[in-house]
């Protein structure tokens, strides 16, 4: 009875723990839940990107500018790590964040800006992951040494500060260098966390300093101001901002443009040192005139001149550390002189600082006119060097050939190399220098052997370098390799003084904007931005608008353009569209910038 009795205590226990567990879960359940987390763009196409709320919330462009900048920096970031298509992945996603919205993008100046940045970057992420092999990929691009920089302190290490204060009585400038907490603080810290920066500068600077000397002395300006491109890019032609400017003078494709730097799909001159450097000494002497103090004048050259003359009218000073007192400029351009003194100060000096880096040899080269699309490939066979010297030489070349629309371009070739190549290159037919190859004779080769390793004819390399089937070779000759053809149809040469035509093309079925800006030698990038694309898939039947340089009526045929007269739709000629400069863009131009 005892047993029993206890059995059903036991049981009524578990019952009432069952129902107290039921009863808690129940309690939990009718919690009202934390409000789920804002969702991370791309929102689904079919729903707004931004929420109607948000849309009538004064604050909206705040709101969506964070959202694109958020995504474009995650493609920048996977830009730079190779992930080339998860970068354009969101760089489309960020494209369409703005597109949905729903606000006024063109009547926006930050969104116009916003726009205007993304649409660049999905084209250097198309062109960098194009397949056919004609980008040219041997390009290392680095993240700038001012964005390595950003939002650090520098607290003063007083042993540097005594150091400094020594130093400046006997090293010289052609500028005022200045001692202060501000620049002893990243003197500091080059010391300690940048040794790396500091000595890509002592070696780079052996490279091109000869090249930037010449540009700063021939407008007539400090030769200090060679340590600007030192915190800009280290030297580094293929520095890369998150802002998208690029070379050793970090211009943006606004302000490169006014100095008579192209940027089209086989140069981007911005990053050729000879031509940035012309430029920004031009740039910097235009700055000088305006401000009349090199401390302005180097605020200027980072955050623009609008940015920093607004500063000097909301605060009455024309004082560079003034405005720096009272936090009147962007943060970046806040340590941007403090760096520069620090490099410059450092840079005189190096073992006072603890620095023992020997610089480069400078760059030496031979100039050579290149009159029609010529393979790099080609050209580093018949000199004896490996391709990644013409590259490196070359640095503002962005395909494997030279341009296709320049027949006056020069190319860089390594110094000592010019009579070479004009003797063998002149057994390459000008019609076959995009695709045949050349081959230097090894001890012992035949004509035979070499068709045979190579797969060719050797019939026809036998009649490429007029020789019969038993010719014996010379060890050291260069013979030319008639390759098989392939079909390019952007070498078409296309001069760019010629006016442009506006011109409509309908969207067939499996074009893509890859293969409409090939058929008439324009960019992905001009398509986009004629356009207002987010996206490469196209809608067939949809209507592109096409600027054509000096096309004729024939080719419009071919492709299915025709020209309009008047558009339905207001279109932007690209020659005469003007946007006005960011107040705290990157390299900022002084004037209104042309839209490509």
């Amino acid at each position: 009875m005892t047993k029993r009795r206890l059995a059903c205590l036991f049981g009524a226990v578990l019952v009432l723990n069952a129902c107290a567990t039921t009863e808690k879960q129940t309690t939990v359940a009718h919690t009202p839940a934390p409000p789920p987390p804002p969702q991370a763009l791309p929102i689904k196409p079919a729903q707004p990107v931004v929420p109607n709320e948000i849309l009538a919330h004064p604050d909206a462009t705040d709101t969506l500018v964070k959202q694109v900048d958020s995504l474009y920096t995650s493609g920048m970031d996977d830009f730079r790590a190779g992930n080339l298509e998860k970068s354009k992945q969101e760089f489309d996603q960020a494209l369409g964040a703005l597109l949905q919205s729903g606000l006024d993008i063109q009547g926006d100046e930050r969104l116009s800006s916003e726009f205007d940045k993304i649409v660049e970057n999905v084209y250097s992420v198309e062109a960098a992951s194009l397949e056919k092999g004609d980008a040219l990929s041997l390009h290392n691009y680095e993240p700038t040494p001012l964005e390595s920089f950003s939002g650090l302190t520098f607290p003063v290490d007083p042993r540097t500060k005594q150091r400094v204060q020594e130093e400046l009585q006997s090293v010289h400038s052609d500028l005022p260098l200045v001692s202060n907490d501000a620049v002893d603080g990243v003197i500091t810290y080059l010391q300690n966390h940048s040794r790396g920066y500091i000595e890509n500068v002592l070696r780079r600077k052996g490279t091109y300093g000869e090249i930037i000397g010449d540009a700063l002395r021939k407008q007539g300006v400090p030769q200090d101001l060679i340590y600007l491109a030192a915190g800009e890019s280290a030297f580094n032609p293929f520095a890369v901002s998150k802002a998208q400017c690029v070379g050793i003078w970090q211009f943006s494709q606004g302000t490169g443009s006014l100095y008579g730097l192209k940027k089209n799909r086989w140069v981007d001159e911005r990053q050729d040192p000879a031509k940035a450097s012309a430029a920004a000494a031009h740039h910097l002497k235009d700055l000088y005139t305006t401000f009349g103090d090199w401390f302005l004048v180097m605020a200027a050259y980072d955050s623009g001149p609008l940015t920093v003359q607004r500063a000097i009218e909301r605060t009455g000073y024309a004082d560079y550390w003034e405005l720096r007192r009272v936090h009147a400029l962007p943060t970046e351009t806040e340590n941007y002189v403090p760096i520069f003194l620090a490099t410059a100060l450092i840079a005189k000096d190096p073992k006072a600082y603890g620095f023992d880096t020997q610089p480069d040899p400078p760059l030496q080269v031979d100039h050579v006119e290149v009159d029609t699309p010529t393979d790099l490939r080609l050209v580093a066979q018949l000199i004896d060097h490996p391709v990644e010297d013409l590259v490196k030489i070359n640095p503002s070349l962005q395909r494997w050939t030279t341009p296709g629309n320049d027949p006056g371009f020069i190319l860089y070739l390594p110094a000592g190399t010019k009579d070479l190549y004009e003797k063998n290159i002149a057994s390459i037919p000008q019609s076959k220098r995009l695709w045949w190859r050349a081959h230097k004779v090894l001890e012992g080769e035949t004509l035979a052997g070499i068709a045979k390793q190579l797969r060719v004819s050797p019939v026809a390399l036998a009649q490429a370098n007029q020789l019969s089937a038993s010719a014996s070779l010379q060890p050291g000759t260069h013979l030319a390799v008639p390759m098989a053809e392939g079909n390019d149809s952007a070498l078409a040469r296309v001069r760019e003084s010629v006016p442009l035509r506006l011109t409509q093309y309908r969207v067939r079925p499996g074009d893509t904007v890859d293969l409409i800006a090939d058929r008439f030698n324009v960019t992905p990038y001009q398509i986009r931005r004629w356009n207002g694309l987010r996206s490469a898939k196209l809608a067939p039947g949809r209507t592109l608008h096409i600027y054509l340089q000096g096309q004729s009526s024939t080719a419009a045929r071919t492709y299915h353009a025709r020209p309009i007269a008047k558009s339905k739709h207001p279109v932007v000629h690209p020659a005469t569209a003007q946007k006005k400069p960011a107040a705290t863009s990157n390299r900022a131009a002084p004037a209104a910038l042309t839209v490509p």
